[in-house]
């Protein structure tokens, strides 16, 4: 499975080596910058130039969390190893540690 999101401000999850599309995930109003699973891989991570970074839930097919702070597009977001964490860093200069429990 691999994931991606861009300048039509959706994720998709792609099947390969059959590269269909597996699901799709929109509510961010702007370009995505990032995006990434959560180790457990139940939930995925995304950043977006609406300066918002968003906890969705696969089973679920939705977004359960969004986080705002940043004033300005968010460029990139990961989650710590453990999976309780997640880290974004934005263009208004500042970075970001979310305690996503």
């Amino acid at each position: 499975i691999v994931l991606t999101g861009g300048d039509d401000r959706l994720w998709k999850t792609w099947g390969f080596p059959d590269g269909n599309i597996l699901l799709t995930g929109e509510g961010h109003t702007d370009w995505l910058s990032g995006c990434c699973f959560r180790p457990s891989g139940t939930q995925l991570v995304t950043s977006s130039g609406d300066a918002t970074v968003r906890i969705w839930d696969l089973s679920r097919r939705g977004c359960i969390l969004t986080l705002r702070g940043h004033s300005r597009a968010v460029r990139g977001c990961s989650w710590h190893s453990c999976g309780d964490f997640v880290a974004s860093a934005s263009v208004d200069g500042t970075s970001k540690i979310w305690d996503v429990n």
